[in-house]
């Protein structure tokens, strides 16, 4: 697919001024600032990534009240039900808090839907459940925001809730909880708005117990690279930190699950933690119950844990087979139904598809034609729930907003979705989400772009500025991997595709010599078709291979060195949209 490219614009001035002051290249200067560190303070806390940069819990409006009702909950030994969400941030979030209270001599049970039968957050028959057990205190985890009317049954029941939550409020009036905790309400003066639920309830442990609970930071870095909130600030300094700790965990769950997916003695990585860990403790919660992913997280039994980590592997290869079938279906049905002239979002439905994976679907469609995705299954025959996926620059959220008269619930932000709707008004859902496209979109906002940090020659490229490259990792959402751009380098020999998809190549500027490996791209680009002349967008690696190492390209996008990169309105043609 045609790829946009845009570079981003240099500031010298301001690369000079930060060089002089950090002592370091005027690049990564540029990188810095690229990131939004445009002072020597903000890029020096930015470089050092330190734990004492953490921020006080007591910035949180209504942190005070809800350590003192915690506090009085403990002393009196009152019943606690611990409610969170059934995704690997839930869960870590519900492992931590319950961890810390139990430690504290707290008497405490936890809630966790049942994603087929229940759904997300809070619901009444849940909470019916929690008043006949004899509960005085139910503290949510990663939901609660918008369950005014749970929350409010519970509280008639004489039962106090306080929420702890990064969702965004959709009401203007919130549940009538004992305390809220969320950085996104009014009033809110806590620096940092973008914790994941994991975090938060991290914070709320730290304010409790008064103690800096860094033995739990492997729990952290689990829900916080699995919920994709921003790489930045406070979450950070988690990922960092909490790598090292979730590579050398004491908690026996983790070192069973570290030792089935063969990382025993290595160090653990962000991209570990998002493509093995977190699918395999989602996968449980996406078939149904997310029970065996929290017990697995709790285990103090080495045989149980060992079994539970087994489990979660059979999980996720049914998880697989699940989405891999569902993908094909989805793929057929879009052949058929779908016209791209006059659907800018992708709707799509089918009464038996799993619950668990249409959203993981609608991402892998969100990837392949980029453009909006939403997938909708039916357990019962009136009412259809799903999920949905975004791309840049498409609000998913307000879409949904704006067709709230033919919506039974929806709730998520820009870049994903989840939604319950009437069969009947199908129909006019995707009339109307696709008329708000049409109104909201412009068409090279259907054309993936690519932002490019800097565009540099091949000979700037040594392993000391790599270093220090890298050194601004963790990388996710808002802090990405930087990403290079060079124009014409020349092949050294005929490019060939190597394991299922990828295409290796040798290239050269005539000062240097790099390997480049395009990973998944040999289906997307014939290696006979790319020209001796090109221009190549890529990310930096150092390969360590049998006690040596080399600098490594990882391409992102290859042009033919002739082709005009950032014309925008031959991108749109390209990708066959119409230029209105």
């Amino acid at each position: 697919m045609y790829k946009i490219w845009n570079v981003k614009k240099p500031d010298i001035d301001l690369q000079k001024k930060l060089s002089n002051d950090l002592g370091i290249s005027p690049l990564l200067s540029q990188l810095l600032i690229n990131r939004g560190a445009t002072n020597p303070s903000i890029a020096e806390r930015f470089l050092s990534c330190n734990l004492s940069d953490l921020h006080n819990p007591f910035l949180f409006k209504g942190m005070d009240k809800a350590v003192v009702r915690i506090k009085k909950a403990l002393e009196k030994k009152e019943k606690i039900v611990i409610w969170g969400d059934y995704d690997v941030d839930g869960l870590t979030a519900v492992a931590l808090l319950k961890t810390v209270l139990i430690e504290l001599g707290g008497h405490v049970e936890h809630y966790i839907p049942n994603r087929i039968e229940e759904g997300y957050g809070l619901n009444l028959q849940g909470a019916q459940t929690i008043v006949e057990d004899n509960t005085v205190l139910v503290i949510t985890v990663d939901c609660g925001v918008n369950s005014n009317k749970e929350v409010e049954f519970l509280n008639n029941s004489g039962i106090d809730v306080i929420i702890t939550d990064h969702h965004q409020p959709l009401n203007k009036t919130l549940p009538p909880a004992f305390s809220i905790i969320n950085p996104l309400q009014d009033g809110c003066n806590y620096p940092f708005k973008y914790l994941a639920g994991v975090g938060i309830a991290f914070k709320l442990a730290q304010a409790v117990t008064g103690l800096d609970l860094f033995q739990h930071l492997d729990f952290v870095v689990l829900g916080t690279i699995s919920d994709i909130v921003p790489m930045k600030d406070e979450n950070r300094i988690f990922v960092k930190h909490g790598l090292n700790k979730l590579t050398d965990t004491k908690k026996i769950g983790l070192l069973k699950l570290i030792e089935k997916l063969g990382l025993k003695g290595k160090q653990i990585t962000a991209m570990h933690v998002g493509f093995l860990f977190g699918p395999r403790l989602n996968a449980t919660g996406r078939m149904g119950s997310a029970e065996n992913s929290l017990k697995l997280l709790m285990s103090d039994s080495a045989f149980d844990a060992e079994c539970l980590a087994g489990q979660l592997n059979d999980d996720n290869r049914l998880r697989q087979q699940l989405e891999a079938k569902t993908l094909q279906e989805a793929l057929d049905k879009i052949e058929k139904e779908i016209n791209f002239k006059q659907h800018r979002i992708i709707v799509l439905f089918k009464d038996d598809w799993h619950p668990g994976v249409t959203g993981i679907v609608a991402s892998r469609i969100v990837e392949r034609f980029y453009r909006p995705a939403i997938l909708l299954s039916s357990k019962d025959g009136d009412m259809l729930k799903g999920s949905g996926r975004s791309i840049d620059n498409f609000h998913l959220f307000n879409a949904l907003a704006s067709c709230e008269d033919f919506l039974d619930h929806f709730g998520g932000h820009s870049k994903a979705c989840g939604l319950s709707i009437k069969r009947k008004e199908v129909g006019n859902f995707i009339e109307a989400i696709n008329k708000y496209a049409f109104k909201t979109m412009i068409p090279e906002f259907l054309v993936p772009s690519i932002n490019i940090d800097a565009e540099i020659p091949l000979s700037l490229l040594n392993k000391t500025l790599i270093d220090q490259i890298l050194s601004l990792g963790p990388f996710g959402p808002e802090n990405p991997k930087p990403v290079f751009v060079t124009r014409a380098v020349e092949l050294k020999a005929r490019p060939e595709i190597v394991g299922k998809n990828t295409i290796k190549m040798w290239v050269t500027d005539t000062d240097v010599t790099f390997q480049a490996l395009g990973f998944k791209m040999a289906e997307a680009i014939s290696v006979n078709e790319i020209a001796p002349l090109i221009n190549i967008v890529y990310t930096v690696a150092i390969n360590e291979w049998q006690g040596t190492s080399s600098i490594e390209l990882n391409l992102k996008d290859i042009k033919d060195y002739s082709t005009s990169n950032e014309d925008k309105t031959n991108a749109c043609l390209s990708a066959g949209i119409d230029i209105i």
